[in-house]
């Protein structure tokens, strides 16, 4: 049985880690496979993967150089008798090629942002290094693969986008989960779900709710982060007091999108968003903010609306069209449901890891 060691240098929640979980238990579940995860602290993702009696190799790191961090990584891929190593983010991409590099281990390095690089040279070195040292790099985006080849000069980068449990977005109870937050079929409710930080565009969105106007509408917010105190300050200013609903961390995502009517995205810079997969997944009319990889997954007026990043109003135009217009919402909905299902599923997300691999030099079992 061959053994994959997956690393990745974050500890979520958050689209990477949760990309990580469920390949990790896709593989292991194959009977092909024998995946461990190695990662530099204790938090969600570490409770997460214990849960799933995945094995857990902590390998703590102090500095950006550090050798006894390599060491440490060699000694534990050598005794454990790895395979093929699957590293996710910078840190964790880098040692794991140079690791992988010194032992003859294929290593297969996923990108799954880019806001990280550019603005430090030694990373775009690191980089291209790891990329003459044989690693195949991954883009969970052509966005973000078009980043590395054109602005970090990486070439043959190869783009696999993320994928999630399709089914699990389907089989909600709208009027339960309705009732769970406390809505009336009189309220219209838009929702968005990502970590409180400034980059996810949060405040965008309030300030789209108050120029809607409508006191039978409101926001609902999933996540946790730096950025709640001033979110409710901005709830106050604008007067928006019971209309916006700062839910914090929830796991029970697919019930909650299916309480919504509109689902918005208002980022500043995403990747592949894993969010908004599970809203399309879900089968919701979408207003998403023009960045990153968002216009791979939203084809203009066909799965979902776009707007001009940063813009309130024309995020509460959009908005008013979806809430307004039912057939609009009900085509860009099902057409973005369907796309999902055929392009975004964890199967398929799989069939492309699995090439990768066995390009990579890991023998694939078969049957």
């Amino acid at each position: 049985m061959k053994h994959i060691l997956q690393l990745i240098e974050t500890d979520g929640p958050g689209g990477a880690e949760r990309v990580l979980i469920n390949l990790t238990q896709r593989l292991n579940r194959s009977g092909n496979f024998r995946v461990s995860v190695g990662i530099l602290k204790e938090g969600w993702l570490h409770d997460r993967l214990i849960e799933s009696d995945v094995p857990v190799h902590m390998l703590p790191s102090k500095h950006s150089i550090d050798f006894p961090f390599l060491f440490a990584l060699m000694r534990l891929i050598k005794t454990q008798k790895v395979d093929l190593i699957h590293s996710h983010e910078f840190t964790m991409n880098f040692y794991g090629s140079l690791a992988g590099k010194l032992l003859g281990i294929p290593v297969v390095a996923t990108v799954h942002g880019k806001n990280y690089y550019s603005t430090v040279k030694r990373r775009i070195y690191a980089m291209r290094l790891l990329r003459r040292m044989g690693t195949a790099v991954v883009a969970v985006s052509s966005d973000i693969r078009d980043f590395l080849q054109k602005d970090l000069g990486l070439h043959g980068v190869r783009v696999i986008p993320n994928g999630i449990d399709i089914q699990a977005y389907r089989n909600a109870d709208r009027n339960e989960a309705r009732r769970m937050l406390g809505f009336s079929g009189q309220d219209k409710v838009i929702g968005a779900v990502g970590n409180l930080y400034p980059v996810k565009g949060h405040a965008v969105l309030l300030e789209a709710l108050a120029r809607l106007g409508n006191s039978n509408t409101h926001v609902v917010i999933a996540g946790r982060g730096e950025e709640e105190n001033r979110l409710r300050l901005l709830i106050e200013s604008l007067s928006l007091q019971g209309r916006v609903h700062l839910l914090g961390f929830r796991e029970d995502v697919p019930r909650l999108l299916s309480a919504l009517d509109v689902y918005a995205m208002p980022s500043f810079s995403e990747g592949q968003s894993l969010a908004l997969m599970e809203a399309m997944a879900a089968g919701l009319p979408i207003v998403a903010s023009r960045v990153g990889g968002n216009p791979e997954l939203l084809r203009e007026n066909e799965t979902g609306l776009l707007f001009e990043t940063g813009n309130a109003e024309d995020l509460a135009a959009k908005i008013k069209i979806l809430l307004e217009q039912p057939e609009t919402a009900g085509r860009v909905g099902a057409n973005a449901q369907e796309r999902a299902a055929k392009e975004f599923s964890l199967d398929a997300m799989m069939e492309r890891y699995l090439a990768l691999y066995s390009e990579s030099g890991l023998e694939i079992p078969h049957g």
